[in-house]
């Protein structure tokens, strides 16, 4: 994992941030992608920040174990989850080697656009792999990216090719993708694509991200 990314993911101001993004509850191509999940499935939620994601699921009936890079991240969320009453656990790593053993999820997804934050093409196509490790025979992945094309429309300025530069200080960016790449890095990892598209976030105003389901051949 890229140490700018690590830095940026430890620093309180941004962890607050993170925690402004809860609305509690699923976006709706997140919806859309879980109506294909299994009853009760055990979901492994990577780049789970502050748990918005981990505890919508939750909430739904499904066992949601979170992870993520910033320690900050884990201990806030794990106070969430006491608070509240909530059963999913957050554990830190290393960006890189997922902690459990092979085949103990039914679901592994990488949303918040995580995946645009492992930088370079080896490192996604390993981590994908990394990911099927951990997945059970026939299980599913999904993943979301910033849209090149969505985001040259309407952020321009904001786009150095096709990195994303959001924030003024430039520490980091979202690598942005088409859906036929973000849909390859899938296929040549061993998955075969069960849906992808534009997904809407909340409102039409919040613009749209790109995401795939996969399912491990």
């Amino acid at each position: 994992m890229n140490t700018n990314v690590l830095k940026w993911y430890e620093k309180k101001e941004h962890i607050d941030e993170m925690k402004s993004w809860d609305k509690g509850k699923l976006k709706i191509w997140e919806q859309q992608v879980a109506n294909n999940f299994p009853a009760g499935a055990k979901i492994l939620d990577i780049g789970s920040g502050m748990g918005r994601e981990a505890f919508a699921l939750c909430s739904q009936g499904f066992e949601v174990v979170g992870l993520d890079i910033s320690k900050e991240a884990v201990d806030k969320a794990n106070e969430e989850a006491v608070a509240h009453g909530s059963k999913v656990k957050f554990y830190y790593y290393d960006g890189e080697h997922i902690p459990f053993g092979d085949g103990m999820f039914d679901v592994v997804i990488i949303w918040s656009q995580t995946f645009g934050l492992l930088y370079g093409r080896s490192y996604k196509e390993n981590f994908l792999k990394e990911c099927k490790r951990v997945i059970k025979p026939e299980g599913l992945l999904s993943y979301s990216g910033h849209s090149l094309l969505y985001l040259s429309e309407h952020y321009n300025d904001c786009l150095d090719g096709d990195k994303f530069y959001p924030y003024i200080e430039r520490d980091i960016y979202w690598e942005t993708f088409s859906l036929e790449e973000l849909e390859n890095y899938s296929k040549q990892a061993g998955y075969d694509i069960v849906i992808g598209g534009e997904g809407e976030i909340y409102v039409p105003e919040d613009g749209i991200v790109l995401y795939c389901l996969s399912r491990v051949r």
